[in-house]
C-alpha cells in the first residue's frame, strides 16, 4: 500500500473550513464541541500546526483581522487550491479506505508470556477497559443527537466495534490459548 502525502488531520481541518471560514481557536472550539477527538486522532497543538502548514503549502488563504481592543487572529479560508487537494484526499479515501490498526494485539499476543494469575487479572481489566470504552462512545451516540448524520454514524460505528471488541474478551479463553 502506497504511503498517504496528507493526514485525517488535514481532512477534518480543509471540511470543516469549506462550512465556513475560521481562527485556529474557533476551528479548535468546534473539534472539542463536536467531541472529534473520540473519533479521530487529532490534538489542539495539531490543529494550530497542520492550519499554518496548509496555509503555506497555498491550501488556505489568511487574513489578520482585529477586532476593537481584542488581539488580531488569522482567519483561514480553503481556496481553490485547497478544494482541489481536499477533493483529492477524498478520492484517494475512497479507492482505499487503509488498514486498521488495533493498538491492543500486542498485548493479547504476549499474554502467553505471563504466569497464570497476572495473565487473567490483566485480561479483566482489558475487559473492563473496552467496556468503559464502549460505554463512554454510546454517551457520545446520544449526546450527537443534533449533530450530523456522518458524525452520528461515525460515533454509532465505534460503538458497535467497541461492543465487539468487548464480546470478544469476554469470550477469549487464556487456559485455551496457552496450551
Amino acid at each position: 500500500m502506497r504511503q498517504r502525502n496528507f493526514s485525517n488531520v488535514d481532512l477534518m481541518l480543509l471540511g470543516a473550513l469549506m462550512d465556513h471560514p475560521m481562527n485556529a481557536y474557533e476551528l479548535k472550539k468546534r473539534m472539542e464541541t463536536a467531541n472529534v477527538k473520540a473519533w479521530v486522532k487529532i490534538s489542539s497543538p495539531a490543529v494550530y500546526k497542520n492550519l499554518v502548514r496548509l496555509h503555506r503549502r497555498g491550501l488556505l488563504d489568511a487574513e489578520v483581522v482585529r477586532e476593537g481592543e481584542m488581539p488580531e487572529k488569522t482567519i483561514y479560508t480553503v481556496n481553490e487550491k485547497g478544494r482541489q487537494h481536499f477533493q483529492r484526499i477524498m478520492e484517494e479515501y475512497s479507492e482505499n479506505p487503509g488498514s486498521v490498526y488495533i493498538d491492543f494485539t500486542a498485548f493479547l499476543c504476549n499474554l502467553r508470556r505471563l504466569d497464570g494469575a497476572s495473565a487473567e487479572k490483566m485480561m479483566g481489566q482489558f475487559r473492563n477497559q473496552l467496556y468503559a470504552k464502549k460505554k463512554y462512545m454510546e454517551l457520545v451516540f446520544r449526546q450527537e443527537a443534533d449533530k450530523s448524520k456522518e458524525a452520528r454514524a461515525i460515533v454509532g460505528l465505534y460503538v458497535k466495534m467497541y461492543d465487539l471488541f468487548y464480546q470478544w474478551a469476554c469470550n477469549f479463553d487464556l487456559r485455551q490459548e496457552k496450551g
